[in-house]
């Protein structure tokens, strides 16, 4: 089993070998996490808000790709979910330490509406 720790900020969130990205005005920064690093592009922005909503960080275990949950409503259903960060304000960090067993698993923020604009993200444990 692999242990897995998130970080989330709610103006960033990296995971795994995941790409993120997040609106900041008209500029993306789109960052990805691997072994011994996690490089940011573009590595530098102007000064300005970071976004105002509220997010949470769902893991689920699912053999369904990350697109592909069953939503009812304006949430996707959270069948597998093996741990959540409930949701949190602009600029707070919050951490979540799970113990994974391999398989494919969902990264979801599942707020009204949020999964369904395409915030979510596969992730594998060999």
């Amino acid at each position: 089993m692999k242990v897995f720790t998130a970080v989330v900020l709610a103006a960033l969130a990296a995971t795994g070998a995941a790409i993120a990205s997040q609106h900041m005005g008209t500029k993306t920064v789109k960052v990805s996490e691997k072994e011994w690093g996690m490089p940011a592009v573009p590595a530098k922005v102007a000064a300005g808000d970071v976004g105002h909503l509220k997010h949470e960080f769902v893991v689920i275990k699912t053999k369904r790709a990350a697109s592909k949950l069953p939503v009812k409503g304006t949430r996707a259903v959270e069948t597998g979910r093996v741990g959540k960060i409930a949701a949190f304000g602009p600029g707070q960090t919050k951490k979540l330490t799970l113990t994974l067993k391999p398989g494919h698993y969902a990264l979801i923020c599942n707020l009204p509406a949020h999964y369904k604009t395409g915030q979510h993200v596969d992730f594998t444990v060999k």
